[in-house]
Order: C-alpha cells, then structure tokens, then sequence
C-alpha cells in the first residue's frame, strides 16, 4: 500500500500544506487494503519536512535551493522550495526544519524578493520561532562593506526570536560550489528523522 502525498507543487500556502500533509498521513495509516485483510507491507519511514527558502537578485541562490532540495529529497527528506517573496512570519511557525539561502544585495540589502519578508521578522509584532530548526547559507561578495550582510541578519533574528541553529551560519565569498557542498553535508549529517 502506498502512501498518500501531497504533489510538491501543489497550490497551497505553507500553512496549508503542512495541515494537510498530516492530514494524508493519518489516513495513510488507517487504509485498509481493498481484500480487506491488514496489510503486512511495511512503510518506509518518511523523512523529515524541510522547507527551503531563497532570496536572490541574479538566480545563484535559487539555482543551490534547486541543488538542495534534490540531494534532500534523495536522501528521504520532504523538501519543499520556497521564493521567499512567497513566505510571511507566519508560515514559518507551522515548519519543522527552515533552510535559508540568501544573497546580500547593494549596501547590505537583502535582495528584492526577500525585502518582505526580511523587514516582517524584524517587526516588534514578529511571531516566536520557538519550534523552528534553521540553518543559513549566506552569498555575498568580500569587496562590498556589509559582506553577507542579508545572510547574517536572517540568522541572528531568527535566533532573537528563539529558532534553533541546526549548523552555525556559513558565509560564501563569490566561489560557492565547494562551501555549498559543505554546507549540505553537514545538513544531511544533523537532519536525521
């Protein structure tokens, strides 16, 4: 028997998708078969939801989110890649495990599709990110002052508001490939289900 899912790219919110994720798994696991015996098929445990957001002006960092989700997903992992233009406050309280891939852009800005939500978490009325996971992969470029600038910001107001690091913060200068490697690495050893 095999279990009921929800398509990646289904159009629901975060919020949405995680209710019925659960949804679907709780009926999964009450299907009788069609015989109307019990099935002795076991289930292969699912990995764990991993929400993988991506703020960048030139592509870099949604091209790596592309990387990311694959090699999660080969690995059993549940993730779901995420514009963070599409992403407020209050659907990263419903995710298990938020992975951020940033670029900084001009004078330590964060880039034009994650100003939204860059500016919502550092609101006074930000929600607490107590239950949430996290992890950032900051790009940015040394010959600029506020070098990772968007990354770093991201990081330690996610912790303000009681996230937990999974990995401490990983800043790139301009040749990302073997950090990023790195960095995934080290997520796949720490994302355990």
């Amino acid at each position: 028997m095999s279990r009921l899912t929800l398509p990646p790219n289904a159009p629901f919110s975060g919020a949405q998708k995680m209710w019925l994720k659960g949804f679907l798994d709780g009926v999964s696991s009450v299907i009788v078969p069609a015989s109307g015996g019990s099935s002795t098929q076991s289930t292969a445990p699912t990995g764990l939801p991993v929400t993988i957001l991506w703020g960048s002006q030139t592509g870099n960092s949604q091209g790596l989110g592309k990387k990311l989700s694959k090699s999660l997903a080969a690995k059993g992992h549940s993730p779901t890649l995420r514009d963070m233009a599409e992403v407020s406050p209050a659907d990263l309280t419903n995710a298990e495990n938020v992975l951020i891939i940033t670029s900084t852009y001009g004078d330590g800005e964060p880039p034009d599709n994650a100003a939204a939500l860059h500016a919502a978490l550092h609101a006074d009325d930000a929600p607490l990110l107590e239950t949430v996971n996290f992890a950032v992969l900051a790009l940015g470029d040394s010959n600029y002052a506020e070098f990772c600038k968007c990354g770093r910001d991201f990081h330690n107001r996610l912790t303000a508001l009681g996230a937990k690091p999974l990995i401490p913060i990983i800043e790139v200068d301009v040749d990302y490939d073997e950090p990023f490697a790195n960095w995934t690495k080290q997520l796949e050893q720490v994302l355990v289900a």
